[in-house]
């Protein structure tokens, strides 16, 4: 039996059919593998046109994922490939993202790439929704829909490394979620200024160390992390600028300097009278602590340092806030709370807490809100507000902070024409 190769076969996808004895071949290349070899196909027919349709046949099964490359590789293994490829993260959202895909990879983690489909993907979300989370509660729909977006990408680069070549997520219907970050619960104007009346109190009496800390949170809208994460050379107090580059994450090994949470997270902010006051103050209570310390003070940098110039943990922020919360409250001046409390700061404290109203319980990120929410409300453009916020883009803050911009614009309504005399009622006509 001979064979007869066409001297000139056809491109890449379209394929090869030559005579081959009494019946006839055919091949084509599908694709390449990951280390650059190609997919290819072939078989025997006995009419040309039977050869041309199972060729057919062939690059139709490719396209719709029926036909992969033989490389044996698990979601779970191809999930760690992706997990190192991203390299323009931060390590903290590294770690969160590695976190989503757990949830998923408990279940589907020892299928092969290609053996997966969208029934096992639906299943998938029907567990995830029942999953039982902390304190009994069930898997928030926003943790199922990022891990979905996790487990969306892993597919979508591996269709294009050519391992599978259908996205088998592709047509199952998104988990919906509330977009971007939740606006909280943030302060009105009152409470912002009780805030600020009590903490200075507490501050001055030597009962709140951090509370620079929480006003500088409260003030221009920082993340915990960034204002936990800031150093002096961050700070430019003369020309009232403080440049975020860096934050105090949860790392591998626990607490660490990091990137901040995304690239528009590296911003500089202007800093407002007030709290360029309380930076030249804060700043100089340091250096006499730095002066008393010695050698035993531990030069990090740190504007938020410990009595020893240590980073700061990140949840003493919280607990500072919290100190600010509970003093808000008149009732406890009824208690025994005055021991080691010198009677001049005693007078002082208690004159700033009676007679208010107590602060409803917030966590640092509702300092974040508050800022963004009363800037709003005194007019800042929402461009302005989204950078220094460290939006990637001004329609997160739209989206986030939309109520308080509807309730402005409701305020802000103008009658272009209040000046103007009112018409005469409209002349009646007899119908005859």
């Amino acid at each position: 039996m001979t064979s007869t190769r066409k001297t000139k076969g056809r491109g890449n996808g379209q394929g090869t059919v030559w005579k081959d004895g009494d019946g006839y071949r055919w091949q084509v290349t599908l694709g390449y593998r990951t280390d650059g070899s190609r997919i290819t196909r072939s078989g025997r027919a006995t009419t040309k046109k039977a050869a041309h349709d199972a060729m057919s046949k062939a690059q139709a099964d490719y396209s719709r994922g029926l036909i992969g490359a033989p490389e044996k590789v698990t979601v779970a293994e191809y999930a760690e490939r992706w997990k190192n490829r991203q390299l323009e993260v931060s390590p903290r959202t590294a770690k969160r993202y590695g976190e989503e895909l757990d949830y998923a990879l408990e279940h589907i983690g020892s299928m092969r790439l290609q053996d997966v489909r969208p029934h096992h993907l639906k299943d998938l979300m029907v567990r995830l929704s029942r999953r039982e989370m902390r304190r009994g509660n069930t898997m928030s729909t926003r943790t199922q829909a990022h891990v979905l977006t996790r487990l969306r990408s892993v597919f979508r680069e591996a269709v294009t490394d050519q391992i599978i070549y259908v996205n088998p997520l592709e047509g199952v219907k998104r988990v919906k979620a509330p977009r971007h970050e939740s606006a909280g619960e943030p302060l009105d104007f009152d409470q912002a200024a009780r805030l600020h009346t009590v903490g200075t109190a507490l501050h001055a009496a030597g009962m709140c160390r951090l509370w620079p800390a929480v006003f500088t949170a409260v003030s221009v809208g920082l993340r915990r992390g960034e204002v936990m994460g800031l150093t002096w050379d961050d700070v430019d107090l003369e020309r009232s600028v403080l440049r975020i580059r860096q934050a105090r994450v949860m790392g591998v090994s626990g607490i660490e300097t990091g990137s901040p949470k995304t690239i528009n997270s590296r911003r500089d902010v202007h800093l407002p009278p007030s709290l360029i006051t309380v930076l030249r103050d804060h700043q100089l209570a340091q250096a006499v602590a730095r002066r008393e310390a010695g050698t035993a003070w531990t030069n990090t940098g740190a504007v938020f340092a410990t009595a020893l110039g240590d980073w700061t943990h990140p949840d003493n922020l919280k607990r500072a806030l919290e100190s600010v919360v509970l003093w808000s409250d008149p009732a406890r001046l009824d208690g025994d709370v005055w021991r080691g409390v010198p009677r001049v700061k005693r007078q002082a404290l208690v004159a700033a807490v009676q007679g208010g109203q107590k602060l409803p319980d917030i966590s640092p990120h509702d300092l974040r809100h508050t800022y963004a929410t009363l800037a709003l409300r005194r007019g800042v453009p929402a461009e302005v507000v989204s950078k220094v916020l460290g939006h990637a883009r001004v329609s997160i803050t739209l989206d986030v902070y939309r109520h308080v911009l509807d309730n402005e614009r409701r305020a802000t309504v103008v009658d272009l024409f209040d000046t103007v005399p009112p018409a005469p009622p409209a002349a009646s006509f007899a119908l005859n």
